[in-house]
């Protein structure tokens, strides 16, 4: 007992300078594509009347007025901090809630610490650390992974756990579909936590029957799409009694079978990759997919093929949303999840083959992938993006104050590569490094925030009316002086 607690102290040890280091290195002034967009609309009393309802058309009601909510709080891009710490902390939560659960179903602390530590260092969680706009969605994926943790003490009993009373399996039902639900409602994409207990289970049960653990599979998945099928028609309700039209992401017009599949395989390569690296050099990635593939093939010589079966199955379901949508792109944090269950798989079957470590090898591997991670929202966010805040600050700041005359700003937008060009990493699509489009985005709200940060008595009516930014390729700029804006200043 004395020695399980001085390992837990270790790793609360660990965990809280890993902590303390993350906030101090995230915690600086930049913003992110539509957070400034966000914020001039609700500075201009437009936010809860536009914004609120795109996200309404997302099927994210809960989601937008939490992030919304925070954002008016914030009040200012600087204060956007202070929720990039609510992420550090609640993706210490999710982590920390997948490594309790791991060793309750017989995951030694060494082997679990680890596969929670290369969890929490995935390019998809460091996205939702970086981007303010996105520090609710562990809410999701905290309230859905505990109630996929319900459902599975409920239907444990047909891999050989102990059965629970008919009260405790009702009571247990009941707040898993309203927990999935809420969850659902915030955001879609990280609701799908709702089937990684029962992946884990079914993987960890290996020995059960493989009828039995079909019939498991089957109850999971039942009040899975039953709740899916729930939340969709109270998405329809809240569309019709708003008033507002569903986001055409969300259908199903154009989509291309064959395009799809092909999709869906790049994606699960690059979750072969554990989606850690963002390296340049492709030798590591190279070296985790000969991993996956040599673990793969001992699966299937050791007859487990029911296991290659459900990591499969489970990989589409946790990328469900983006395959019934006409439009699907390879952002990290889209398949976040999906390398979060290719993590899992791996880790355990390599340590079938290896001793659990001791807790200070543990920490050593941990801090490798920790390690990595801190690189890449280095050198993929804070840097970068603090240089650009920086930039456009200062710009503001010099800025003659408006004066009934109206004060022309010609652009000169980013290069894609910008940044990359200085940079031994190598960035994802939207996210790391975003391309030319979502650099534009925020120029326009963000300086007018900035402008009346840095000129307090201007309020934000004369400064919408007086204070004209474009490209200095628009015609609206043609025959005009203005003053040039060029963010390619490396």
């Amino acid at each position: 007992m004395n020695g399980m607690k001085k390992t837990n102290t270790l790793y609360w040890i660990y965990s809280f300078c890993v902590g303390i280091a993350l906030i101090l290195l995230v915690v600086q002034n930049y913003f992110s594509l539509d957070e400034p967009n966000i914020l001039w609309e609700l500075r201009s009393g437009t936010g809860w009347s536009r914004f609120y309802n795109l996200f309404i058309a997302d099927g994210r009601p809960i989601y937008g007025a939490i992030q919304m909510g925070a954002i008016e709080v914030a009040g200012t891009l600087a204060n956007l901090k202070f929720l990039r710490i609510i992420s550090v902390l609640f993706t210490f939560l999710f982590s920390l809630l997948i490594f309790n659960y791991l060793k309750k179903k017989g995951v030694t602390a060494p082997v679990a610490f680890i596969i929670c530590s290369m969890i929490f260092s995935i390019p998809g969680f460091s996205v939702f650390i970086c981007w303010a706009q996105q520090y609710s969605h562990h809410f999701s994926s905290i309230f859905s992974f505990y109630a996929g943790m319900l459902v599975t003490a409920v239907f444990a009993f047909r891999l050989g756990e102990d059965k629970l009373g008919r009260s405790t399996e009702n009571k247990y039902i009941f707040f898993a579909v309203l927990l999935q639900l809420f969850s659902l409602l915030i955001y879609q994409s990280m609701a799908l936590s709702f089937v990684i207990p029962a992946f884990f289970t079914l993987v960890l049960k290996r020995d059960v029957a493989v009828k039995n653990r079909l019939y498991f599979l089957a109850s999971v998945l039942f009040l899975f799409f039953i709740c899916l099928i729930v939340y969709y028609k109270l998405f329809q309700s809240i569309l019709h009694s708003s008033g507002i039209a569903m986001t055409t992401r969300g259908t199903s017009e154009g989509i291309d079978p064959l395009f799809k599949l092909k999709w869906l395989m790049s994606i699960l390569k690059e979750a072969s990759k554990l989606h850690l690296l963002l390296l340049k050099n492709s030798l590591p990635s190279f070296v985790f997919s000969l991993v996956m593939v040599f673990i793969l093939i001992r699966d299937l010589i050791l007859k487990r093929f029911m296991d290659v079966l459900f990591l499969f199955l489970f990989a589409a379901l946790l990328i469900l949303p983006h395959l019934v949508i006409a439009v699907s792109w390879g952002a990290s944090r889209n398949f976040a999840l999906i390398t979060l269950i290719f993590i899992f798989y791996s880790v355990t079957r390599i340590f079938e083959l290896l001793p659990s470590p001791p807790v200070a090898i543990a920490i050593a591997v941990s801090s490798v992938f920790i390690g990595l991670m801190f690189m890449n929202i280095l050198e993929g966010w804070v840097k970068p993006m603090k240089k650009d805040y920086n930039y456009l600050h200062e710009f503001a700041g010099k800025l003659p104050p408006i004066q009934r005359d109206t004060l022309f700003v010609g652009y000169i937008p980013p290069a894609w590569n910008l940044h990359e060009k200085k940079s031994f990493l190598k960035y994802y699509y939207d996210e790391f490094n975003a391309p030319e489009f979502f650099r534009i985005w925020p120029i326009v709200p963000g300086l007018k925030c900035l402008y009346q940060d840095t000129h307090p008595g201007t309020n934000m009516e004369t400064i919408n009316k007086y204070l004209r930014i474009d490209s200095v390729n628009a015609p609206s700029l043609k025959n005009k002086q203005f003053i040039e804006l060029n963010f390619n200043y490396q």
